[in-house]
């Protein structure tokens, strides 16, 4: 099974009580065993990442902020390093997929380090699948990113959330709807999960 899922970003500086759902949706998601491989994303606020260059903010600078979220870290699998690391960080294999952390300094998931794990994971290009946060910023930037390389970006919208709140969320979806193809911005997972159970079970 080749249905790989990426989780942006979700960190304790990210989550807020407006998107405060998301962790669990995630994990849940995760746990069906629905999903291979799983890359999860880190952003780090470095002293040299265009955040600290050009807006002058040291948030998510500090694992107070930057570490990930519990929920996600339980699925994740295994405990981040120490946020002096940078790329790919291969992870245990665990519910049924092989999994990673990519560690980057800027909004998009699309980074050298990362179109090489794609290289090496030779995946057939059926739909990659986006949640996290924030979806007005790095969920955005990855599935441009993603589409303007002819990668699907596939948005799992109900696990993706903005710690700006709902109005952002809702505003960013819109722009993706009319960026990449509103039939790429899924509403409704449930479908697709029981689809997707089926052909587990045949």
């Amino acid at each position: 099974m080749q249905r790989p899922l990426i989780v942006i970003d979700v960190q304790r500086g990210n989550i807020t009580e407006y998107n405060r759902f998301i962790p669990n949706g995630i994990a849940s998601i995760i746990k069906a065993e629905l999903f291979n491989p799983i890359i999860f994303t880190r952003y780090i606020n470095t002293p040299d990442s265009p955040a600290r260059l050009f807006l002058e903010t040291e948030d998510m600078s500090d694992f107070g902020s930057a570490g990930i979220e519990s929920k996600v870290g339980e699925v994740m699998g295994a405990k981040a390093p120490g946020l002096d690391t940078y790329g790919v960080t291969p992870l245990p294999d665990g519910y049924g997929a092989k999994r990673y952390l990519l560690s980057k300094n800027i909004y998009s998931a699309v980074t050298p380090e990362f179109e090489e794990l794609l290289a090496e994971l030779d995946l057939a290009n059926t739909g990659m699948y986006i949640v996290g946060a924030d979806t007005e910023s790095s969920v955005l930037k990855t599935a441009l990113d993603l589409f303007e390389r002819s990668i699907e970006p596939v948005i799992l919208a109900e696990f993706c959330g903005s710690h700006r709140g709902l109005g952002t969320h809702e505003r960013a979806l819109e722009l993706l709807k009319e960026l990449i193809g509103a039939e790429r911005v899924i509403s409704d997972y449930m479908p697709l999960r029981q689809r997707w159970e089926r052909s587990k079970n045949t």
